[in-house]
């Protein structure tokens, strides 16, 4: 959801890839319906692709004011597929077009999938919600109140650690870190929220229940999901690959000018075939049932469930809302209030949709395939749950809502560089600069910024993690302290993320008592890190660079 921090480690680093047509069916069965489209299509089902057929030029619209090259979508409503169609490209330089057989890279819709697989081992009383962590992964081990994580923390959100998306995913969608990493990355995570407390996104915490399911079962990820979600539900079209299957998305992203560019695909996993047909999830209103309250300024409830977020409309459905932004409209103002759950995901190059509505048995699916300028996919499916519920008259203008997004994300990223220029005090560095050269890890010992010097051109850069992708010149900020830049366009074809706060681009070195050598620096690289962010001590050692080919 394009709220949330954007990132996931376990459900997006390996790709889970999916169709709209095999969305739409596996989200019926969540609901507990079974979907068997009609061969000759009912009145009804005719009347609705007639409403939504006459919103083409709308979800056009969205995409080219968005930067998104193609989009699939499904709807479902009272038990039936109503809906289905594409629009654009799959592969825009061979103009391979969209269609109901395109699949796409998931994100954190997947979420769900983990939610649901945790759910079958409750099931079979293999953990329980409240089980600890500890009890299940011995290499997670906290002295202080966060060690008694459970299950159910990790799912809702509530556990109170710092995220630290920024230590995940490097640029060209090559993550950072192995997921063997993920434990110790809890294990040393500053706590910046009470535990059970406050709903802080973390990305960590689904790929440790990855683990903990492949504990449980026996067996990797990839396989528990095929053996008790995929292969039950028929899901042929619903995979871990580390091919490249037919009729995939490509990934793209958005420049500043709408056009698109080709980036890097997103790390994927194993594949396995599908099987026979049946409903596995027993326990979906336990999955469903509130769990962690969500900010918002509506009295009308507003939650995170297991893998959900949920919404009473009319309500904005973004999990972090004020209330006040033009930004964020309230969907189902003047109709029948009802439950939504709902939730999105984003991986560079992909971007999902999703919300649910178990009263009428409906649900609004959108896949696309670009890391667009704003949230159009969230705009085209909020657009969509206002036409299924015949609420189109009461609702904003989502075209105008596209180009107002797209335009303040830009806008964002200029900002954010002109406060970067604009804060400088110091034009020249106030040591050789050598004096900084190193390289420094992190207390856990498994992320490390290397600071080297270019002679010829007298100029420092920051490497993180030794990766030639991302290293950045170093400009002169303050005394001992240094920054970086991109530009909005340099960010997105390195298939970076453009949503970063300051600090991120801020490095601060700290001497030892003699004030002599500098022996750490600083990186705020998580904005819910205390000033001044997290420390990385340098080695004595010469830097090595990593390889960027690691196994994952």
């Amino acid at each position: 959801m394009d709220e949330l921090p954007l990132k996931s480690f376990e459900t997006e680093r390996r790709a889970r890839y999916l169709n709209a047509v095999s969305a739409a069916r596996i989200l019926a069965l969540m609901l507990g319906f079974t979907i068997m489209p009609p061969t000759d299509p009912s009145p009804r089902m005719k009347n609705f692709s007639s409403k939504f057929a006459a919103l083409s030029s709308i979800v056009t619209h969205i995409c080219n004011l968005s930067g998104i090259p193609g989009v699939s979508i499904g709807i479902l409503h009272h038990d039936e597929v109503v809906y289905q169609a594409s629009f654009g490209y799959a592969d825009v330089e061979n103009k391979v077009h969209c269609d109901s057989d395109t699949t796409y890279v998931l994100g954190s819709l997947s979420k769900a999938f983990t939610a649901a697989l945790l759910s079958s081992l409750v099931d079979e009383n293999a953990l329980g919600w409240d089980t600890l962590l500890k009890d299940v992964l011995t290499d997670f081990h906290r002295s202080d109140v966060y060690g008694d994580i459970t299950i159910a923390d990790l799912l809702t959100h509530r556990t109170g650690l710092a995220a630290l998306d920024s230590l995940w995913l490097a640029s060209d969608n090559i993550p950072f870190l192995k997921r063997s990493e993920a434990i110790s990355i809890l294990n040393h995570a500053p706590a910046v929220r009470p535990f059970r407390a406050d709903f802080l996104y973390n990305n960590f915490a689904y790929e440790v229940l990855s683990q903990v399911i492949e504990n449980r079962t026996g067996t990797t990820f990839s396989e528990a999901l095929h053996k008790r979600l995929l292969n039950p539900l028929s899901m042929s079209r619903t995979y871990y690959t580390s091919d490249t299957m037919e009729n995939e998305a490509s990934p793209y992203a958005a420049l500043t000018n709408t056009s698109v560019v080709r980036i890097p695909p997103a790390i994927k996993g194993k594949d396995n075939p599908s099987g026979r047909s049946e409903n596995p999830i027993k326990n979906i209103l336990k999955l469903w049932r509130g769990q962690m309250p969500l900010p918002s300024r509506s009295l009308r409830e507003h939650s995170y469930a297991f893998g959900w977020a949920r919404a009473q409309l009319p309500a904005i459905l973004a999990p972090g809302d004020n209330g006040k932004s033009e930004l964020s409209p309230v969907v189902g103002t003047g109709a029948p209030s009802r439950l939504a759950l709902y939730h999105g995901g984003s991986i560079p190059g992909y971007n999902t949709y999703n919300a649910l509505f178990p009263e009428t048995g409906s649900a609004v699916i959108v896949l696309t395939n670009s890391l667009s300028l704003n949230g159009g996919v969230r705009w085209i499916g909020e657009l969509l749950i206002e036409a299924l519920f015949d609420n189109l008259e009461n609702a904003v203008d989502y075209g105008d809502l596209a180009r107002k997004s797209a335009k303040s994300t830009i806008d964002e990223v200029a900002d954010l560089n002109k406060k970067l220029s604009d804060g400088q005090t110091v034009s020249k560095p106030t040591r050789s600069l050598d004096s900084y050269v190193g390289r420094y890890c992190n207390a856990a010992g498994n992320f490390f910024v290397d600071i080297n010097h270019n002679e010829k051109e007298e100029t420092l850069f920051v490497s993180y993690m030794g990766r030639s992708a991302d290293t950045f010149q170093l400009v002169t900020y303050k005394e001992d302290s240094f920054s970086w830049s991109l530009t909005y366009d340099e960010l997105v074809e390195r298939a970076r993320y453009t949503v970063d706060p300051i600090d991120y681009h801020i490095i601060k070195f700290e001497a030892d008592k003699t004030g002599s050598n500098i022996q750490c620096l600083w990186w705020r690289h998580d904005s819910e890190l205390k000033e001044p962010g997290e420390a990385f001590y340098k080695r004595q050692e010469e830097s090595q660079t990593m390889d960027e080919n690691q196994e994952l």
